[in-house]
């Protein structure tokens, strides 16, 4: 089973849904919900399904591509992840698009979605740096071997919504032990 983490905002409250799914179901398993002054509480079942997270093989990939593109390694990561780009919306994508500071810091998971071409995308927030909210693509090839393909800001998430999350997510985002 995969467990999945799906966090949607809203302009006055957030949610956070953990839910799993096999090959073919997807089953709700809780929802915490708070306003934008709260701290997000999660009950001991809640904060189990959320530690699981970090042993899901997409998101250990994160971590795995993010310490090679840090040594200059490419292994386990594609050229399209790496370059610096910007597109015409705005989006700022590409590793090489920002400091290397951010890598060098653990993150936290803060939500797990299908990605449109395969693969998962995976918002990652980074403990030192917690000013931005990163999108990372890994794909799985048909070889088994995972692949981070592309790596970008979340352009949703602004100076305004980034301080909130620092706030509520603020034991989060100190926890060393389960952030990768």
């Amino acid at each position: 089973m995969l467990l999945l983490i799906i966090f949607a905002s809203g302009f006055v409250s957030y949610s956070l849904i953990f839910k799993i799914t096999n090959k073919n179901s997807v089953a709700s398993l809780a929802t915490a919900s708070l306003t934008a002054v709260e701290s997000l509480q999660l009950t001991d079942e809640e904060l189990r399904q959320y530690y699981s997270v970090y042993k899901d093989t997409f998101v250990k990939h994160v971590r795995y591509a993010l310490n090679n593109y840090l040594v200059g390694s490419i292994d386990g990561v594609s050229s399209s992840a790496i370059k610096a780009e910007k597109s015409d919306d705005g989006t700022v994508s590409g590793l090489d698009s920002f400091s290397k500071s951010y890598y060098e810091s653990k993150f936290i998971v803060f939500a797990i979605n299908d990605g449109v071409m395969g693969g998962k995308v995976i918002n990652i927030v980074f403990q030192d740096k917690p000013d931005k909210l990163f999108n990372a693509w890994v794909y799985q090839t048909t070889d088994g071997r995972y692949e981070l393909r592309g790596f970008w800001q979340n352009m949703s998430f602004d100076v305004n919504e980034m301080k909130k999350i620092q706030k509520q997510h603020k034991t989060y985002l100190n926890d060393s032990e389960h952030a990768l």
